[in-house]
């Protein structure tokens, strides 16, 4: 039975028990009948405004839930993204120090201190090198670069064709492949070969 139900049997009670309010106890007893009848009412009240609040507690938690999951979403894809620039970022690094550590050093004595410096290809395509001892820089050269770039290229061949007389140029190659044919005739050489 609710509050205000229960307060109203008393005052009917209490009316219907014939208690004279002319008395000392019966004036006590209509005016606590009364206040239990009033308090009832805003017991009431507050529990309706109370039950109020909790629902829109609840629908303010619903909707706080929903922006927090949304509001983290958002900041595990910046996340995920700022996570992947530094991992290419890392990465380029990593890159950059393995390129070092695979990029050829050559030893040379400093010419001017004679403590060993470090050269790399980057120096010897420079063609100077800095000494980290005594701060000289100097010259630095592979040695036999110049035969290496003597010899390159293939190994040709001048031939002369006996039946027209027309010269041609062959690579070695080409006259370990068989014997070729002259390219104004057509007709197989049978040649002896000078080098150029």
């Amino acid at each position: 039975m609710e509050l205000n139900k229960k307060a109203a049997y008393l005052q009917g009670l209490v009316d219907g028990l014939g208690i004279d309010d002319t008395t000392k106890e019966g004036k006590i007893i209509k005016a606590m009948s009364t206040l239990l009848g009033e308090m009832a009412e805003v017991i009431e009240s507050v529990d309706e405004d109370l039950s109020r609040a909790y629902d829109q507690i609840n629908d303010l938690s619903d909707e706080l839930e929903d922006l927090e999951a949304d509001l983290y979403e958002e900041e595990d894809e910046d996340g995920e993204s700022e996570d992947a620039e530094d991992e290419d970022s890392d990465g380029d690094d990593d890159a950059k120090d393995d390129d070092i550590a695979s990029e050829p050093f050559y030893e040379v004595a400093c010419p001017n201190c004679g403590e060993t410096v470090y050269v790399s290809e980057d120096d010897l395509d420079a063609g100077e090198a800095n000494c980290a001892h005594c701060g000289v820089t100097f010259e630095v050269a592979l040695e036999g670069d110049g035969e290496e770039d003597a010899e390159d290229g293939p190994v040709q061949y001048e031939v002369t064709c006996p039946d027209c007389g027309t010269t041609a140029v062959f690579e070695e190659d080409e006259l370990l492949d068989g014997a070729p044919k002259c390219p104004n005739c057509g007709k197989p050489l049978d040649f002896e070969v000078t080098e150029e």
